[in-house]
């Protein structure tokens, strides 16, 4: 029996999920990297000026790349933490509380800290490419209402 499609509900898309990857390069060490898939993380390794004349094909050729299964003990935000005195923790949720960004009251996920230990990196829902903000622009709690933006 067919639903009615006025009445019935929309299908959500599948929530994505970052996963952490220990990517290597001989001669350059090892890079974790919060990446939605391993080729994502392997493109964003490859950014990497030192890289930049060598095709994809060939900088495959010279990568080791994995998923961790275990979370990292020092996840980056030690720093914020200390100082800002902002609970920064990956995976957790957390909202835009800057009334000046243009990302104002959208929710997201804490990503690993990556290269910068100086900002938050943030998953916002419905992007796939990671952000960075100023641990004070963000909030840790999100709120049942978000006002709007003045």
């Amino acid at each position: 029996m067919r639903q009615n499609t006025a009445t019935s509900s929309k299908r959500r898309p599948p929530a994505r999920i970052w996963k952490l990857y220990s990517v290597s390069v001989p001669g350059f060490g090892r890079e974790i990297i919060h990446a939605l898939s391993k080729q994502a993380a392997l493109r964003e390794a490859k950014n990497c000026e030192a890289f930049g004349s060598m095709s994809f094909a060939q900088f495959r050729q010279i990568v080791t790349a994995y998923m961790l299964k275990e979370p990292l003990a020092d996840d980056g935000y030690g720093y914020i933490r200390s100082q800002y005195g902002v609970e920064v923790r990956v995976h957790r949720g957390c909202w835009v509380k800057d009334p000046n960004s243009s990302h104002y009251g959208k929710v997201g996920n804490v990503l690993y800290a990556g290269r910068s230990a100086n900002h938050v990196r943030v998953a916002l829902l419905g992007h796939d490419t990671p952000l960075n903000f100023h641990p004070l622009d963000i909030g840790m709690d999100i709120p049942a209402y978000i006002p709007d933006a003045a």
